[in-house]
């Protein structure tokens, strides 16, 4: 049996790991540290997920649900990346303000 205050630990710091991750995708001009930020944000919810299933005592369907999660964010990083890649052929900065000229 583990004690309480481990249980709230892990609790603040998915929490904490998501908003770190919410602000700087928010607050950042470049993509790449956006991206950066979004991967962040995506271990917060991960960490969460854990935590929510072993608080319940669902460890294994908290598992399969982190294993699911990893599937969507491989494909999230691999879009964005290639996203990046446009943007720094069009723009070297990599600032997402000047992205409204690529409008078509």
């Amino acid at each position: 049996m583990t004690a309480p205050w481990i249980d709230t630990l892990n609790t603040l710091v998915s929490v904490l790991l998501f908003f770190i991750g919410l602000c700087g995708l928010l607050l950042q001009r470049r993509v790449v540290r956006q991206v950066f930020s979004l991967k962040i944000m995506l271990q917060g919810v991960t960490l969460g997920l854990i935590q929510a299933g072993r608080m319940h005592g669902d460890v294994q369907f908290a598992q399969a649900m982190v294993i699911s999660a990893l599937i969507v964010e491989a494909v999230v990083i691999a879009v964005a990346l290639a996203l990046i890649v446009n943007v720094f052929r069009h723009y070297p900065s990599g600032d997402v303000d000047h992205l409204n000229r690529l409008r078509g």
